[in-house]
């Protein structure tokens, strides 16, 4: 029997994420957050490039359906010892879908809600789609 390098072959894994893309259906736009250096910056008053980070314009905005959720999870707080409930953001994306740590996402579900990508799944080798980790923006 002829020894199998792969968990599943490609056309499986093709298989998998076709039911993964399925529950991607939550329309969303990624906005590409990069660094400008701004040379009139109070910290660059002596040379140094102080990088100031910016949203970039239209050109560096993509729109894409994901899979956009909240779990509630339970915390304790340090200083009365009580327990709160937060919300921790996750999101399903395509493999290949263009986005990293510190991009801005819009759910256009909840227009008044914008997130921060905290981490992504890209880097993994068995990708069935790709998961993000969001902080909600204040």
């Amino acid at each position: 029997m002829p020894r199998q390098d792969r968990f599943l072959t490609p056309n499986q894994m093709a298989r998998v994420r076709d039911v993964a893309l399925l529950g991607m259906i939550t329309p969303l736009v990624i906005e590409r957050r990069s660094g400008v250096t701004d040379s009139n910056a109070a910290e660059n008053a002596y040379g140094d490039d102080a990088l100031t980070y910016t949203i970039t314009n239209e050109s560096r905005r993509t729109t894409v359906q994901g899979w956009f959720y909240s779990t509630p999870t339970p915390m304790q707080e340090v200083d009365s010892g009580q327990v709160v409930t937060v919300n921790t953001y996750r999101l399903y994306l395509p493999v290949g879908t263009d986005i990293r740590p510190g991009d801005h996402v819009h759910v256009a579900t909840n227009p008044t809600d914008d997130y921060t990508v905290s981490d992504t799944t890209g880097e993994g080798s068995w990708l069935a789609l790709l998961a993000c980790s969001l902080r909600k923006r204040e």
